[in-house]
């Protein structure tokens, strides 16, 4: 088992409070299917405020299912202060955003891929991952220039 941290969101499935990844949003966004991973919370946590990000650590395996939980909530660290996505200029070339969407690699597990369309128009593509990405394995896969078309985030973080 190792500690990792993680942003999550805190969700009711089957009336189970779970913790799944925030998938790049700043609020949780209601849907009736779960993320492909998620962390399972003990019974005493309580959180008011479940759409708002928190930032978590994770007892984890050392090795990780397709799909399912992925270890424990051991301690809710507070709010997440968010990330910096609404700060970056948004690609307006849709033909280089999905080109370099379609690089993305199996093996780097994505959780989540989303591309959304922004008035200018503007394209945000999110790319979420389970475990980081090494940046130079980025910037091998992706091309010059990945960091300006799409973001790449992971879920869970090393303590």
């Amino acid at each position: 088992m190792a500690l990792m941290l993680a942003e999550v969101f805190f969700v009711r499935r089957a009336g189970v409070l779970i913790a799944e990844p925030t998938g790049g949003v700043e609020r949780w966004i209601p849907s009736s299917d779960p993320q492909c991973w998620w962390a399972r919370t003990g019974p005493d946590l309580e959180v008011t405020d479940g759409d708002q990000r928190y930032l978590v650590e994770i007892d984890a395996p050392s090795s990780y299912p397709d799909h399912g939980s992925i270890g424990n909530v051991t301690r809710v660290l507070g709010r997440s202060a968010g990330s910096k996505a609404d700060e970056r200029a948004l690609p307006s070339d849709a033909d280089a955003v999905f080109d370099c969407l379609d690089r993305v690699p199996d093996s780097w597990l994505p959780y989540e891929v989303r591309v959304g369309e922004r008035p200018g128009p503007r394209w945000d593509a999110f790319v979420g991952t389970l475990l980081p990405v090494p940046e130079q394995e980025l910037h091998t896969v992706l091309g010059d220039g990945w960091h300006d078309l799409v973001r790449v985030e992971p879920w869970l973080r090393p303590c």
